[in-house]
């Protein structure tokens, strides 16, 4: 039985209450009728001998004009060519296609797709006719063949036209969420669109807007497989739609993220085709992949569809983070039309103590520090110097006590009832007018640095002069430029450093499969921690056997050593510490204090490795062009007879251009030292 506008309007809206990830929400049993359901159609024989004859004359077009082969139909079911006259489509699960062969043959699933449309039995409750689960696809061949199904048989869509009316889209953004490096699925930042409604911009009601997200199923898994999954497959992706505010929340104030946002010029036929062809990718699953399918690439494939003059996917590389395809979106000439900076409301709280006089900062942290206690008073304001700027205060007080609330796993009932009292206090001073409240813009995104690079260097050491050349396939560590990527943390993949040491043969010095590096500022408003996860190979000293068979013949104490490759794995944890709220941020640098546990593995040590626990501190501090990175460490080894082991390390970096750094480097480690410089160039 058809449902009427208003019974749909009503699921539609129940719907986006409370399953706001996933555009239909259907229970499993009917996404599995709809599969079955769908082969069944694709193979359809009309009964009626005219239809029969419409039917044969539109499979013979197919077969001479090679219409399977247009573009825009292998750009409607996501075909990439394999080779000559072999395609194969991203989309993987079946439920997408209407041919058994669909996945892989562009002229079955027309052919198929044809034969459904002429459907005439009754659809089963829930389901749809395949002209309406389809349209982008009806209206391709309506164009190509002339024919109106939706006219032809009397077909209605109403539950597509209802959920389409309710997207009201007068255009649309893509949204870029800054870097969270809290959670392993955030560190790359993340890219959604957004259809923008004129009324709701008009009203300053943009938050009601709906948008669109592509993101991963990945279950809670521990750090190795999940970056394991994600770099060689595992994951499956799938669009979805819910209300704009959910995501406003969750990553402007659960997750401090900032977000930009990116109008994209597009007429009303391109924004009906990037609608209609969203409802049919809510039937899609796609093969999720860190590098080079991810969020930014499946957006930038659906716009393919509706501006294919433009060949976006083309101008990509091999390797695509979610910021490289902002990136490509402000390259094309007369794409984005706006830009508009949303920031989170840590960005918001960090701006504003940022502008205090010190007696502010004072008060402000006296109101953070009793606003827990029942005996909270406000009042303590009034005997302030009268050069005080209450208005400052009070707001910055505000949004500190909600990032707080948002932060603490329990609401806390005195906090809330001193949050309504500071309001009514707040009510006593002016609306601010001074310049604290125009917003400082921080680097966006497009002006982060290339991810990949390569480097030449060489230096001296105990062991002898050498030279090196590095590899890094992305992303950014702690010493390139901060602007437009993550300022407190390290992200890299697949990271490598060849040396030859005079005299001797080429070695592979390191190699990091994953590095990830947390350094957030713990302080009285954020109390984030620190962390630190590397997984790898690096080089370590051994004494030489022949040198040690030597030394006991000979009664001789000098060591010759050798140098070997050994798997290694860092985990530590701990608090990052810095002048974080100062109108010139950063003016005495971060330090860093952390726990962690390493372990090594060699067949040359006793049991196979070496493990143990050790301290570490980190100090970094930019100013201009050039950046100080220093580090100290404190090794102990359980299992291993000289237990205790001391390192450091410094490094100075200057920045050429954004895509080319100098950097001076000092290592000392037990029983090894070197001096190095090195060229690096990111592209």
């Amino acid at each position: 039985m058809q449902k009427t506008k208003i019974e749909w309007a009503l699921v539609l809206a129940l719907h986006f209450c409370f399953a706001p990830f996933s555009l239909f929400g259907e229970p499993n049993s009917l996404i599995l009728l709809d599969a079955e359901k769908n082969k069944e159609w694709g193979e359809f024989l009309p009964k009626r001998e005219i239809d029969q004859n419409l039917l044969q004359s539109m499979l013979d077009e197919i077969s001479v004009r090679r219409i399977d082969l247009d573009p825009k139909w292998l750009r409607l079911v996501h075909y990439e060519s394999k080779g000559k006259d072999n395609y194969q489509s991203k989309i993987v699960n079946s439920r997408f296609f209407l041919s058994s062969e669909g996945r892989t043959n562009p002229k079955s699933e027309l052919e198929a797709t044809i034969r459904s449309f002429f459907v005439e039995e009754p659809i089963p409750e829930g389901l749809m006719h395949p002209v309406c689960s389809f349209p982008t696809r009806h209206q391709f061949i309506k164009q190509k063949f002339g024919v109106d199904f939706l006219k032809r048989s009397g077909i209605r869509c109403d539950r597509y036209e209802v959920w389409k009316a309710s997207i009201h889209a007068d255009s649309v953004s893509i949204v870029f969420a800054s870097y969270y490096l809290m959670a392993p699925a955030s560190v790359f930042g993340h890219t959604m669109l957004k259809f923008n409604q004129k009324s709701n911009e008009e009203n300053g009601s943009e938050i009601l807007d709906y948008a669109v997200n592509v993101s991963a199923d990945t279950p809670n898994l521990d750090p190795i497989r999940y970056a394991y999954h994600g770099l060689f497959g595992g994951f499956k992706a799938k669009y979805s739609l819910f209300p704009y505010y959910l995501k406003v929340n969750e990553y402007n104030d659960l997750e401090s993220r900032d977000l930009w946002e990116y109008r994209l010029s597009l007429n009303k036929d391109e924004l009906e085709l990037l609608v209609s062809h969203l409802w049919e990718l809510s039937r899609a699953e796609f093969d999720y992949y860190f590098l080079n399918a991810n969020c930014g690439t499946f957006l930038v494939e659906w716009l393919d569809v509706v501006k294919p003059e433009l060949n976006l996917k083309s101008k990509l590389g091999g390797v695509v983070s979610p910021v490289d395809t902002i990136k490509l979106y402000i390259r094309t000439e007369g794409l984005v039309v706006e830009t508009k900076y949303r920031p989170s409301l840590y960005s918001e709280i960090s701006f504003l103590v940022g502008q205090m006089k010190p007696e502010e900062k004072k008060a402000f942290y006296h109101l953070l520090d009793t606003s827990k206690n029942e005996s909270f008073d406000l009042h303590i304001l009034e005997n302030q110097d009268k050069g005080i700027r209450h208005s400052l205060i009070l707001d910055a007080f505000l949004l500190a006590s909600r990032y707080q609330s948002f932060q603490s796993p329990k609401p806390n009932e005195i906090q809330k009832s001193n949050e309504q009292k500071t309001l009514e206090f707040r009510s006593r001073f002016p609306s601010p007018t001074e310049p604290w409240n125009e917003r400082v813009i921080p680097s966006p995104p497009e002006l982060a640095h290339p991810k990949s690079r390569i480097v030449t260097g060489g230096g001296s050491s105990n062991l002898g002069p050498f030279l090196e050349w590095k590899y890094r396939f992305a992303y950014h560590d702690l010493l390139n430029v901060s602007q437009g990527s993550p300022p407190n943390g390290e992200l890299v993949f697949f990271d490598g450093s060849v040396r030859q040491y005079e005299g001797k043969k080429t070695e592979l010095t390191s190699f990091t499969l994953v590095r990830l590096v947390s350094l957030s500022p713990y302080n009285p408003i954020s109390k984030h921690w620190s962390y630190l996860f590397d997984f790898g190979m690096q080089t370590t000293l051994f004494k030489s056997k022949q040198n040690q068979w030597w030394e006991s013949l000979n009664g001789k104490t000098e060591t010759e050593w050798e140098r070997k490759q050994v798997a290694n794995l860092d985990l530590a944890a701990g608090w990052t510490f810095a002048d974080e709220f100062s109108k010139t941020k950063d003016r005495l640098g971060k330090i860093s204090f952390l726990l962690g546990f390493k372990s090594q593995f060699h067949p040359r040590w006793e049991q196979g490795g070496r493990f143990g626990p050790n301290v570490q501190t980190l100090y970094q501090k930019e100013w201009g062009n050039w950046k100080l990175l220093g580090g100290f460490f404190i090794q102990h080894y359980w299992n291993q007879t000289i237990k205790n082991q001391i390192g450091s390390t410094v490094t100075l970096r200057y920045l050429w251009s954004q895509e080319s750094e100098f950097r001076v480097e000092m290592k000392r480690e037990p029983n090894y030292q070197e001096v190095s410089g090195s060229f690096h160039y990111l592209f």
